[in-house]
């Protein structure tokens, strides 16, 4: 596992320290890092909540002198338009950033609509288990604690495989080890992957109830 940066924004984690490259992520680093072959100077990077969108384009930015757009899918599809016609004045790559897919942007505008689907899609996949354990790894060594290897392959191999995950399942594991006063080991991981699927089982559930309480 090679540490380029921490695709993981839990409590006070800098992107400065990084980002985790593993298979999951592999083929959307070297795309980035490919910027100068982009068809039209412009990419589009999607990755869930967590999966280190702002690392890689800080990094991005940083090799290319180019430009990146957090949550692009909430700009205006002029400004937006505007943004695209510039970069391509200035001879600078555009790097456009989301969590939705591009058909979901609800786009308006014919022309930009026609520059994205142009562009180059880049996609940072669900973590495996290299970078689960990894990113539990680095969370708690920034916070001086140590965690078992056996709790990490527990995790790795039997938790759902989100970042989102990642991150409720190491605050589980912090809180509990700090109420039992114990290290953070495979009992531990069991507990707290037991008690995020009840949290995941008791959100199933309560759509229906919140939309029938919002019809009455």
């Amino acid at each position: 596992m090679t540490q380029i940066a921490l695709p993981l924004d839990i409590g006070s984690t800098s992107h400065d320290e990084g980002y985790l490259v593993t298979d999951c992520n592999m083929q959307a680093h070297e795309q980035l890092e490919d910027w100068a072959r982009w068809p039209n100077s412009t990419a589009i990077l999607i990755g869930s909540y967590g999966s280190g969108k702002l690392a890689m384009a800080e990094k991005f930015a940083s090799q290319s002198g180019g430009r990146f757009v957090a949550n692009a899918n909430e700009v205006a599809d002029d400004d937006l338009f505007h943004l695209w016609n510039q970069s391509q004045a200035d001879k600078l790559p555009l790097l456009l950033m989301s969590s939705r897919d591009v058909s979901d942007w609800n786009v308006q505008l014919p022309d930009l609509k026609s520059r994205l689907a142009a562009s180059l899609l880049i996609e940072i996949g669900a973590p495996d288990e290299a970078m689960i354990e990894g990113l539990l790894q680095k969370y708690f060594s920034q916070r001086g604690l140590s965690v078992s290897e056996d709790a990490l392959i527990y995790l790795g191999k039997r938790m759902e495989r989100s970042y989102r995950n990642v991150q409720l399942l190491a605050q589980l594991m912090d809180n509990l080890a700090i109420e039992r006063k114990k290290p953070i080991t495979r009992a531990i991981a069991i507990e707290a992957l037991s008690q995020h699927q009840a949290m995941i089982e008791k959100r199933i559930m309560e759509p229906e109830a919140t939309q029938n309480v919002e019809e009455d």
